[in-house]
């Protein structure tokens, strides 16, 4: 290995390690509470150590974002890639999100709890504007990875198509964010509601896919019901007509 490459690996290690503790910084205090000394601290680094990387808190924070963002782009092409039928590649790819929404339970709280329009409106230096550009292009091409996932459904027939991919994969995925939003506090949940908050995002899921399903299943009834009686309808003016002439 060369010096440059060893270099290259040991700068991209010591950028991971700052990312790391910044999640953690990021999670106990949220955006506004955290500071670089803080994230310096966990990392184990000089505080100028962390702008040899990035410029601000907020560009650190930004580059957390898009990080987890990739990692979840990476996970819904792996599952595009084993071409499951239609129903199955649905449920894999929303589990996939609801494992990145756990997996960083705080982080993914703190990044709904952020107006994103407020945070783009202070943003100064160009490499700040660069990385909530690069957060908003993931996210775009991510929703448009579930929309794909959604068309599919509707095409393979195993959801209903009521309001069109786009409307349909927005109401679904709002729905998971919420349900996980309301997971924020498991006691206070349980105490309201009288509910295991455990599973409670993943069941909430599958009711909707159950629901959806059965308005398809209906809807196929139906469809089959108005062509059978088309078809006697046929049936019967045709042995009409001899009659009349």
């Amino acid at each position: 290995m060369s010096v440059q490459e060893r270099h290259r690996r040991e700068r991209h290690a010591r950028g991971q390690a700052i990312l790391t503790a910044a999640a953690k910084v990021f999670a106990r205090h949220g955006l506004d509470g955290a500071t670089i000394e803080m994230v310096a601290r966990d990392a184990e680094v000089a505080v100028g150590t962390i702008y040899l990387y990035y410029s601000s808190r907020d560009d650190l924070y930004l580059n957390l974002i898009a990080d987890r963002a990739e990692h979840l782009r990476a996970r819904y092409l792996d599952i595009f890639a084993r071409r499951l039928e239609p129903l199955d590649e649905l449920k894999a790819i929303a589990s996939a999100y609801l494992d990145h929404l756990l997996e960083s339970r705080e982080i993914s709280l703190s990044q709904h709890s952020i107006v994103f329009s407020q945070l783009h409106k202070r943003l100064k230096r160009q490499s700040e504007l660069r990385n909530f550009q690069r957060v908003m292009d993931l996210s775009h091409e991510i929703f448009g990875l579930w929309e794909g996932t959604i068309r599919r459904a509707f095409e393979g027939g195993v959801i209903a198509n009521s309001m069109g991919p786009r409307k349909t994969a927005a109401v679904v995925w709002a729905s998971m964010n919420g349900a996980f939003m309301l997971m924020g506090d498991g006691n206070f949940f349980r105490d309201v509601t009288g509910l295991n908050p455990e599973h409670f995002v993943d069941e909430a899921l599958e009711s909707h896919l159950a629901a959806s399903q059965l308005t398809v299943h209906r809807n196929g009834k139906r469809r089959t019901a108005l062509s059978q009686k088309s078809k006697r309808s046929n049936s019967q003016e045709a042995a009409v007509q001899p009659l009349a002439q």
